[in-house]
């Protein structure tokens, strides 16, 4: 393996140092506020063309002063020359996981950005780089060589995220009419024609604030949506040679490569989105890197693909406790949605009376959390840490998602905590301390389980190495 000699960043470098500069552009603007003249406007202007000619050429110096290179041993060295010289180093043999990401405005001008994801740096330390698209592909081919093996192209994501783009469409559409026949007689008389018995009861109940606001919301969710959608386009995901690697998207062109030794844990996050649509999206962590994103997304019956994609990936076990199991476990679990159903369940008897006309408005939120405890009492009885298959997995509620989680790396480390009332009781918190300073608890279970967990983790030698994930 050769060097690739120093060489630059790409010029769109610059422009994370200029967009974290923005709000300094606002501060000149202020004072039109005050005076209201068209010569403090033309002064405002003055001043932020100034500013922004001086953070340009701040920009400047500190592309000028930055630079990068590969050496013949696979350490990339990144440099700093200005007042004073810095170098930082990250190996290729440390990175768990490595990134790259092309939006539109990168694309157009062949750019690309690219994070490096070491194995032990906590999250908020990996290494962000903005190269040129082919500087990019050539240091992730380098760094972490993508496999050509077998293919896996998962459906289920543009499914799951198309349903709910649909579903959300047709609620804006809905509110959207409900909010304008509400503020025009003619226009309510129109929809109240129009509209079924549904839409007429909610336009008889909203009011029409309300409706606006569930229209705005519902229209910044969708676009979410939207988004998501992008991400599931033309999404292929593909293992071998001792890595995983994904990409796709539309908008947001995204490709992912993790080292398969490297992975810490992986988990399926079953939502109520998911469970209804039969889709469950795979969420990996590796290092220092824990996405927001799904690596893929399968179908009820293919659970053979991600058994191809992932060999050592095993479900926890698909255990119920009984009530007398559950007998004698915190309540904490329950306590944020059990504490907000009841508050907004007193406001709702306090506007009966006092405020009847403001009941719908505290009705949803009041459902909203009902709907959060239904979740909250089902990982009541379901949450727990078993080990299975020769691996540690874990059930974990959180929100209104059930977490399935697998854990596939030997650095782990584990804490078993107890209060009084929990010694009292025979229970446990156990908390998982994975590499890259990313903490997961499971709360409130037997302190039988919790022991299992650390006698099977104490039975595995960490140097030992790690079977084929």
């Amino acid at each position: 393996m050769t060097g690739t000699g120093r060489r630059r960043y790409h010029p769109f470098f610059a422009l994370r140092f200029m967009r974290r500069t923005l709000l300094l552009y606002l501060v000149p603007l202020v004072q039109v506020l005050f005076a209201r003249e068209w010569q403090a406007l033309q002064t405002a202007l003055a001043q932020d063309l100034a500013l922004f000619c001086l953070l340009a050429l701040i920009s400047y110096v500190m592309l000028r002063a930055s630079s990068w290179e590969l050496d013949a041993d696979g350490v990339l060295r990144l440099h700093w020359n200005l007042v004073i010289s810095f170098e930082r180093t990250v190996q290729a043999s440390q990175l768990a996981a490595v990134q790259i990401e092309r939006p539109v405005a990168y694309r157009l001008g062949g750019a690309s950005r690219m994070t490096l994801y070491p194995s032990l740096l906590p999250k908020g330390q990996a290494v962000t780089l903005c190269l040129t698209r082919r500087d990019a592909q050539m240091l992730a081919d380098r760094l972490m060589p993508a496999p050509v093996e077998e293919n896996y192209h998962p459906a289920g994501g543009e499914r799951l995220a198309l349903v709910l783009l649909g579903a959300n469409s047709l609620s804006t559409l809905l509110l959207i009419w409900v909010a304008l026949g509400q503020g025009d007689n003619a226009a309510e008389q129109m929809a109240l024609a129009q509209l079924d018995q549904a839409a007429a009861w909610v336009a008889h109940w909203l009011p029409a604030g309300l409706a606006w606001a569930l229209t705005v919301w519902t229209i910044l969710f969708g676009v979410s949506l939207l988004r998501s959608f992008s991400h599931t386009v033309r999404y292929t995901v593909w293992r071998g040679n001792g890595v995983l690697a994904s990409r796709g998207g539309l908008l947001l062109r995204v490709e992912r490569r993790f080292r398969l030794d490297r992975l810490t844990c992986a988990e399926v996050r079953l939502s109520p989105a998911a469970r209804l649509l039969r889709c469950y999206p795979v969420y990996l962590t590796a290092g220092c890197y824990s996405g927001d994103d799904p690596l893929f997304v399968y179908r009820a019956g293919q659970e053979e693909l991600v058994q191809r994609l992932l060999p050592a990936f095993r479900l926890p076990p698909n255990r119920r406790f009984t009530l007398e199991q559950v007998r004698g476990r915190s309540l904490v679990l329950i306590a944020p949605a059990g504490g907000s159903l009841a508050f907004f369940v007193l406001l709702l008897l306090v506007a009966s009376w006092a405020l009847p006309s403001a009941m719908p408005l505290l009705a949803l939120p009041a459902a909203a959390c009902a709907l959060w405890l239904v979740f909250e009492v089902e990982g009541l009885f379901r949450e727990g840490a078993w080990p299975a298959d020769g691996r540690l997995t874990f059930l974990r509620q959180r929100r209104m998602s059930l977490r399935c989680v697998c854990v596939f790396s030997p650095v782990v480390c584990l804490t078993i905590t107890q209060s009084p009332w929990a010694v009292t009781q025979n229970r446990a918190n156990l908390t998982f301390a994975y590499p890259g300073h990313l903490h997961e608890r499971v709360r409130s279970i037997p302190l039988s389980d919790a022991r299992a967990c650390a006698a099977f983790f104490e039975r595995n030698d960490p140097h030992d190495p790690n079977d084929s994930v």
